[in-house]
């Protein structure tokens, strides 16, 4: 909850006005470490000093710390006296000597400024996302994709090894030619294999839980392979 003077009538109309004329701040800075661009403090107040300063406004901060932590209160006040305060922004430096300490008051000096006057900054993500802070794990579930197949069941791998070794022999008879190609042509685009079973009950008019037992003809392989190559 921000500290404001009794009455905020006069700051209020005065910060309406203010918003329907400041314009979005230009990204002057950047950031090597992130590869980002953002708008620095000393642009912002450029940007803002003169319209602020039409509307009776100004803007005063008040860094402080505790030694391992640093805060910066923001307070806008109007020629009336009235005032508005925000909560203290507080951050925890990298390294707590004068130069981390004053990187850290800058940086959040530079946003409670922007977040205060209600600053259009576009998508200045110079913290990169809190500084890319630890992400919860994915499931597994959600990892994969059509790159990244599950492995093949055992019933999978046999069918492969007997279709492989008749095709060795020469033996074309029965469906095991197409289902080669079929079992080539899944790995290529990295389907899973519930996706190719969905795929293949589609393409046939029937449930298909198993390619190997349920799929009985060189024809209908031929069909798989080809919705395979389509979707290639």
């Amino acid at each position: 909850m921000c500290n404001r003077s009794e009455s905020i009538a006069k700051i209020a109309s005065a910060l309406v006005a203010f918003s329907g004329e400041v314009k979005a701040i230009e990204k002057d800075g950047t950031n090597p470490h992130f590869k980002s661009s953002y708008a620095t403090l000393d642009n912002m107040i450029d940007e803002t000093k003169p319209l602020l300063k039409k509307h009776g406004l100004t803007v005063m901060q008040f860094p402080g710390g505790d030694g391992e932590k640093v805060t910066v209160r923001t307070m806008i006040l109007h020629e009336s006296g009235e005032y508005i305060e925000s909560e203290p922004l507080t951050l925890k430096a990298v390294k707590m000597d004068p130069q981390g300490a004053g990187s850290a008051i800058t940086y959040a000096r530079r946003y409670s400024y922007a977040a205060a006057l209600s600053l259009s900054l576009g998508d200045d993500d110079d913290g990169n996302a809190a500084s890319q802070a630890p992400q919860r794990p994915v499931q597994a579930s959600q990892q994969r994709s059509r790159h990244s197949a599950p492995p093949p069941t055992d019933e999978d791998l046999a069918a492969i090894q007997q279709a492989s070794e008749q095709n060795r022999k020469g033996q074309s008879q029965g469906s095991f030619p197409a289902m080669a190609r079929v079992y080539k042509l899944r790995e290529q685009i990295g389907m899973p294999w519930g996706e190719l079973n969905t795929l293949a009950g589609t393409i046939l008019g029937r449930e298909i839980k198993f390619l190997k037992s349920h799929v009985k003809t060189n024809e209908e392989w031929e069909l798989i392979e080809q919705a395979l190559k389509e979707a290639a």
